[in-house]
């Protein structure tokens, strides 16, 4: 840079001195050799040399022209608040649909679920299209259920997220004999709860198909499905189909001795005045009245007979008329005489067979009954009941009894109702269960009085009604008690 500038400081006093255009032109050449720009127009530049500035323009700048200012467009125009309000009104008008849909597609998977949960694997379908059907399978269950039990208290919040009434969960908390088609005698001061009171229905379904539309088509029925995984209730069981039985009387005795006889059996009821005799050729099922002297009334009449042995049981009052007494008699053996119960209580039923006589007491007027075991040339010892309506809540009249090989059986009536129990001596009673619910029986027959009494056949067991005149349902147990089939 140095040499450059002394060129040019040199190059005017050369062109002062030799202003020749020749050497004007060598000097010119120098400078740009110095100043590392090409010699000449089109040389190239060496590796060393910088590329000169680039040359300004000679014209002036001119002003540049701006146009004039425009005022903002609106932020909304009148077409967006068209839209705007276009969507709106969709929306209010979709939106209740929509929840609708929704609503709808919940409750009806709850309702399928407590259907299920109710009544078992075919609750779903009968809930929708059998609602009849769906309550008698219902009752069936309620029935059937033990006395601590509450059946549907897992089915609640189901039941209330179907009908969207969280009342609901409260009936279906309750316990079996808290509703009056259980046929527990009601509490003083307790309101029942009745089995309407667990009913959703399918109310609020078409309610929601109706608001749903046209997101939901064809209605609600095919929406009506169990979820997987839901809890399944047992199916009930059917209750036997019993007979049509006829010619017992309607009045009861403390002695009911039976014996087989030709073509049938022969019954020998009361005693004394009371005497009463019939024959049935039927197996039990139908009754005739027979003549006194055609039946051979002193081998089991007028006393406690068992059936196929030669042991039976007088009762009496004792000589002072305080107690009431047992009689142990057998032909093998001098009689034995045991206090039964004081002379104001009531005997209610009595049965026996070869090992003990069993008796059921009551007090004048009242419903408590209590047990009483003779054994044969023993004592007679109470025997506790089995709790029947909940915990410290026996069983109370009307009530029967019946011994048959060793094993106790029992007959509580209450409310159309007809539950047995049994128990072997020495063993725990077994639970009750439903032989006869008059809930269950056709039209035709759900007037007939319930078959709530026993009668030892040899080795089965009658379950009857009785009627002075008329019908009355029987059915017949083979293994003391603890079923019982039609005839």
């Amino acid at each position: 840079m140095r040499c450059a500038r002394a060129a040019l400081a040199v190059a005017p006093r050369q062109v002062r001195a030799a202003p020749h255009a020749a050497h004007l032109a060598e000097i010119a050449r120098i400078s740009y050799v110095l100043a590392g720009m090409p010699a000449a127009p089109g040389e190239p530049l060496s590796r060393n040399r910088r590329r000169p500035a680039p040359a300004l323009p000679a014209d002036p700048i001119e002003p540049v022209e701006t146009a004039a200012s425009t005022p903002p467009e609106p932020i909304l125009r009148l077409r967006a608040l068209l839209a705007l309000g276009l969507l709106g009104g969709l929306g209010a008008v979709a939106y209740p649909r929509v929840r609708a849909t929704w609503e709808l597609h919940t409750a009806a998977a709850a309702l399928a679920d407590h259907a299920r949960c109710m009544v078992g694997p075919t609750g779903p379908a009968l809930a929708r299209d059998n609602p009849e059907e769906f309550n008698r399978l219902l009752r069936r269950r309620l029935v059937a259920a033990a006395p601590t039990e509450r059946p549907f208290e897992a089915c609640a919040r189901l039941a209330a997220a179907a009908a969207g009434r969280p009342e609901l969960e409260r009936p279906h908390a309750a316990t079996a004999p808290s509703f009056v088609e259980w046929g527990a005698p009601s509490a003083a001061g307790v309101e029942p709860t009745q089995l309407d009171a667990l009913r959703v229905g399918t109310r609020r379904l078409g309610e929601l198909a109706r608001a749903a539309w046209p997101f939901v088509r064809g209605g609600y029925v095919h929406l009506v499905k169990p979820s997987i995984g839901t809890r399944e209730a047992v199916h009930p069981v059917e209750l036997p189909a019993p007979g049509v039985g006829a010619g017992l009387p309607a009045w009861r005795a403390h002695y009911r001795a039976t014996r087989p006889a030709p073509g049938g059996w022969e019954l020998a009821m009361g005693s004394g005045a009371n005497l009463a005799t019939f024959r049935s050729v039927d197996g039990g099922v139908r009754w005739r009245p027979a003549p006194a002297r055609s039946v051979p009334l002193e081998a089991f009449a007028e006393r406690c007979a068992a059936t196929g042995s030669t042991r039976s049981w007088v009762i009496a009052e004792s000589d002072d008329g305080k107690r009431v007494v047992v009689t142990s008699m057998d032909p093998d053996g001098a009689p034995q005489t045991a206090d039964l119960t004081a002379a104001t209580r009531v005997i209610a039923a009595t049965s026996c067979d070869e090992t003990a006589l069993a008796a059921l007491v009551a007090d004048e007027g009242s419903r408590s009954v209590t047990l009483h075991l003779c054994r044969h040339r023993g004592a007679c010892v109470e025997a506790p009941l089995p709790d029947a309506y909940g915990p410290g809540l026996p069983p109370r009249l009307p009530l029967d009894v019946a011994r048959v090989r060793g094993t106790t059986v029992l007959a509580a009536t209450h409310r159309g109702i007809v539950r047995v129990t049994s128990a072997r001596d020495g063993a725990p009673w077994t639970p009750w269960a439903v032989a006869y619910d008059a809930g269950e029986q056709p039209p035709a027959r759900a007037g007939l009085p319930p078959p709530g009494r026993l009668l030892v056949l040899g080795s089965r067991i009658l379950l009857h009604g009785a009627a002075r005149e008329g019908a009355y349902p029987v059915l017949f147990s083979d293994d003391q008690g603890a079923t019982f089939h039609g005839p």
